[in-house]
């Protein structure tokens, strides 16, 4: 019979800890051995019982779950497992060796997941390339907002960053699509459905199933055949609405 994982579980809230504790009674290689609700009485169960591992929550009164890993002074160190709600610690947690970081909420394949990389030993810290990448991935996202409201236009030596404000339309063209601006234009390999997901509905607008145009840039809407709209734009591009998005237009043009 297989030895089983002694299991100590903290966290500061009630329902958090019956929830990992139903959670853990799914898995017969697990013992859960108890559970503690603050750091301080964290950390003075896991010098005393000795743990195989322990599910740790962060953000916790007296001693959040960081404190506790820091404090510990063992020759063996249990595995650590963090489940919280909040991602923003997973650098500092890997690097105090964390096995694994459980973000909030999460469910039973994720935990069993985790199981499985301890039931294989598998319970190295990360390595430096990885803890390397989520810094990088910690930067994106500090930079991402100058950025949001820009196309990056990828040239042979460079990047070409258009605002949305330039962009006048944009259309497929065979397995691409084409941006165009006032004076120019760029085949992308993106689809539609992309932009669609990313540029601001307020500005921009789907007229058909291959086109999205620049609202700012329209300068005249005539009525075509078959209850459509052709729609001219200020770079002298011209793209003609479906009968579906006419409607919708043609409420928009009543005053």
């Amino acid at each position: 019979m297989k030895k089983k994982i002694r299991a100590l579980v903290a966290d500061d809230e009630l329902p958090a800890r019956r929830k990992m504790a139903r959670l853990l009674e799914k898995f017969e290689q697990v013992e859960l051995l108890e559970m503690a609700e603050n750091g301080i009485e964290a950390l003075e169960k896991i010098q005393e019982l000795k743990p195989d591992v322990v599910f740790l929550d962060i953000e916790m009164p007296g001693m959040n779950g960081l404190e506790v890993v820091e404090n510990l002074d063992m020759k063996k160190m249990p595995a650590i497992v963090f489940a919280t709600a909040y991602n923003e610690h997973a650098i500092r947690a890997f690097e105090l060796n964390a096995c694994d970081y459980l973000l909030k909420p999460f469910n039973e394949e994720r935990l069993e997941a985790t199981l499985e990389k301890l039931t294989q030993g598998e319970v190295q810290s990360l390595s430096r390339d990885k803890i390397a990448e989520l810094r990088r991935a910690d930067i994106v996202e500090e930079i991402k907002a100058p950025f949001a409201n820009k196309v990056p236009i990828p040239t042979r030596d460079r990047f070409k960053l258009i605002d949305f404000d330039d962009v006048v339309c944009i259309e497929v063209e065979e397995r691409s699509v084409r941006l165009y601006t006032g004076d120019t234009s760029y085949l992308l390999n993106h689809t539609l459905d992309t932009f669609e997901k990313k540029l601001p509905r307020d500005q921009f607008f789907r007229v058909n199933r291959s086109a999205i145009i620049g609202l700012a840039h329209v300068t005249e809407i005539v009525i075509w055949f078959g209850n459509r709209f052709k729609i001219i734009l200020n770079n002298g591009h011209e793209v003609v609405s479906s009968r579906e998005k006419s409607k919708i237009l043609k409420q928009v043009l009543k005053f």
